[in-house]
C-alpha cells in the first residue's frame, strides 16, 4: 500500500509539472498582452501630448535646451512609469516612435514634430525611459514576477522575467499525495479557466489603471458608463460576446483623454476654441489606441463614433441616424447621462429626472433614451458580472 502511494505521489507530481508550467505560460501571455497595451498607450499618449509640439520644437531649434527640459517636466507627474527624459542629437525614428527594452527599462525614442504631427526636426530625438518592473508590478501586483536579464523568459521588447516563487506550493504536494492521475485533466481545465479569467479582468484593469494615473475623473466616468452599458445592453437583448463588446467599448471610450492635459479636462471656466478642438480629438486617439491591438481593434469604430449625433451635428465625421453603429449610439446616450448626474469638480450633479429631459431634447437615439428612462429605477438591484471592473455607486433618485 505504501509503495502504491509513493507511485501515485510521483505520478501526481509528474502531472502537475506541465500544468504548473502551462499556468505560468498562460499567465505570462495575459501579462504580456496587458503590458504591450500599457506601453503602447503610454508611448502614443506621450507622442500626441508632448512630442508633437511646435513650442518644444522651436526651443530645441534655438538651442534653448534648459527651457525645453523645463517644458517636459510635467511628464514625470502625469506618467508614473517614466524614469527619465532626454532630448539629444541623433537620427529621429522613421516611425512616430520606436520602442526597445534593455535590462530593467523600456526605451521610447521619438522624433520631435510640430503641433500637427508633421515636419520632424532633423538631427534631434527625444528618449523616454520607462521603469519596466514598475509596469509589471502594476499589472501583476502579486509581486512574484521579477526581471531577470540572464535567465528569464522574454516578456515584451526583450525584457526577460521569471517567477520568483517555487513551481510547487505546499498545497501542490498535498494534492499530489492524495489525488489520482485522473484528476489531472479537470485540474488543468480549472487552471485554464482561472487564467483566462485573470486575462479578462486584470488585463483590462491594467489599462484602466494607466488611465486613472493621468485623469481620475474621466476613468471613473468610464467605469460608470460601462456599468450602465451592461444594464441597458441586457435590456436590449445583448448576450455573450455582444454584451462584452459593448461593455469593453464603454469602458475604453474615453481612453484617448490620456493625451489631453488634465488642466484642460478639469478647467472650471469656459474653454477656448483651441481647447475645445483639442478635446474633440479624443475619440480619434481612442480609436487609434484600440486599433493597435488585435484583442480590441474590433471596437475602434464604436469608440470613434460615440460623439456622433442622430442629426449629423456630432463629430468626428458628422454621421447621421443608422450610419452610427448601435453600440456607439448606446454609449452616446449613457455618456451624456452619466456626465449630467455624476459629480464633477466644476459643477453640481443634475437630478435624474432633469437629466432625462435633457436627453430627450438632444439629437440622441430616443429609443435608447426611453429604454433608459423606463428601466433606470431597476439599476439599484443590478448585479454586474464578476469579470466587470468596480465602479462608484450611481444615484437612481
Amino acid at each position: 500500500m505504501a509503495f502504491f502511494l509513493i507511485i501515485l505521489f510521483g505520478l501526481s507530481l509528474l502531472v502537475l509539472v506541465p500544468i504548473r508550467h502551462k499556468e505560468q505560460e498562460l499567465k505570462l501571455d495575459s501579462i504580456r498582452t496587458a503590458m504591450s497595451a500599457v506601453i503602447s498607450m503610454q508611448a502614443t499618449a506621450l507622442e500626441d501630448g508632448y512630442f508633437s509640439w511646435s513650442e518644444l520644437q522651436n526651443l530645441i531649434k534655438g538651442r534653448q535646451m534648459a527651457a525645453a527640459v523645463q517644458l517636459l517636466k510635467p511628464v514625470y507627474e502625469a506618467y508614473p512609469f517614466v524614469q527619465n527624459i532626454t532630448v539629444q542629437p541623433g537620427v529621429p525614428p522613421s516611425e512616430s516612435f520606436e520602442i526597445e527594452g534593455l535590462n530593467q527599462s523600456i526605451y521610447l525614442a521619438y522624433s520631435i514634430k510640430d503641433d500637427f504631427g508633421y515636419e520632424a526636426l532633423p538631427g534631434w530625438k527625444a528618449v523616454v525611459i520607462l521603469d519596466a518592473q514598475k509596469i509589471i508590478n502594476a499589472i501583476h501586483p502579486a509581486g512574484d514576477l521579477v526581471i531577470d536579464p540572464l535567465h528569464g523568459t522574454v516578456l515584451v521588447y526583450g525584457i526577460r522575467v521569471r517567477f520568483s516563487t517555487p513551481l510547487f506550493s505546499l498545497i501542490d504536494y498535498l494534492v499530489a499525495a492524495f489525488a489520482s492521475i485522473a484528476l489531472g485533466y479537470p485540474l488543468w481545465m480549472y487552471l485554464k479557466k482561472r487564467t483566462v479569467y485573470f486575462y479578462e479582468t486584470k488585463g483590462l484593469e491594467s489599462i484602466i489603471f494607466l488611465f486613472e494615473q493621468t485623469e481620475k475623473s474621466s476613468a471613473n466616468h468610464s467605469r460608470r458608463v460601462a456599468a450602465l452599458a451592461l444594464f441597458i445592453g441586457k435590456k436590449l437583448g445583448f448576450r455573450g460576446a455582444k454584451l462584452r463588446n459593448l461593455y469593453t467599448a464603454a469602458l475604453l471610450h474615453d481612453i484617448g483623454k490620456i493625451s489631453i492635459p488634465s488642466d484642460i479636462l478639469t478647467k472650471n471656466g469656459p474653454l477656448t476654441i483651441e481647447e475645445i478642438q483639442y478635446i474633440k480629438t479624443h475619440p480619434l486617439i481612442s480609436s487609434r489606441i484600440l486599433k493597435n491591438f488585435k484583442e480590441l481593434s474590433h471596437l475602434e469604430k464604436t469608440v470613434l463614433y460615440h460623439h456622433e449625433r442622430m442629426d449629423g451635428s456630432g463629430y468626428p465625421e458628422g454621421l447621421k441616424g443608422n450610419e452610427i453603429p448601435l453600440d456607439a449610439r448606446i454609449i452616446a446616450v449613457l455618456d451624456v447621462f452619466e456626465a449630467l448626474i455624476g459629480d464633477r469638480p466644476y459643477r453640481e450633479p443634475v437630478d435624474v429626472l432633469s437629466a432625462f429631459e435633457t436627453l430627450r431634447s438632444m439629437s440622441l437615439d430616443q429609443e435608447i433614451v426611453e429604454v433608459l428612462a423606463r428601466h433606470y429605477h431597476e439599476f439599484t438591484n443590478f448585479q454586474s458580472p464578476k469579470w466587470a471592473v468596480a465602479y462608484d455607486p450611481i444615484s437612481v433618485v
